[in-house]
């Protein structure tokens, strides 16, 4: 697993609860924390720094245009879990504490509900500690 500066965590914070929800549930195949904006915070094992960096961005992506149509369509409180369903795979995302989400890329004969359950659950235990405060652009008078 693999910890950036988007988080206060180190790489040993939630490893074994990564990998234990991976463990426990049956199906999944890989997870994944993410800041609102795309950037990895941790990730399990296998599925290494290039694989999380383009899951980051999906998921992220994902979750953007759930806000969306949240705004645009429902109550405009913003986005809850997103799934998506593909041929190969399912793709499950939650929201993981202050700008933090909770990706699982699963097999598609997962069970949803039991993915989602277990995905709820670790997110009670970790939610507090995920924090990710939106990046900050650079005043363009101070690039010369």
């Amino acid at each position: 697993m693999s910890t950036t500066d988007a988080s206060h965590t180190t790489d040993r914070d939630f490893d074994w609860l990564l990998e234990n929800l991976k463990k426990k549930t049956p199906g999944i195949r890989h997870v994944l924390v993410l800041t609102r904006d795309g950037l990895k915070m941790c990730f399990t094992a296998g599925l290494g720094r290039d694989g999380a960096d383009q899951l980051s961005a999906l998921a992220a992506g994902i979750q953007s245009l759930s806000l969306s149509a949240s705004a645009e369509f429902g109550d405009g409180i913003g986005a809850g879990q997103a799934m998506v369903e593909f041929a190969g795979g399912l793709l499950l995302i939650v929201p993981a504490g202050d700008g933090a989400h909770l990706a699982v890329l699963a097999e598609e004969d997962g069970e949803v509900g039991l993915i989602a359950h277990n995905m709820n659950e670790l997110v009670e235990q970790i939610g507090v500690y995920l924090t990710a405060a939106p990046r900050q652009t650079e005043n363009s008078d101070e690039r010369g």
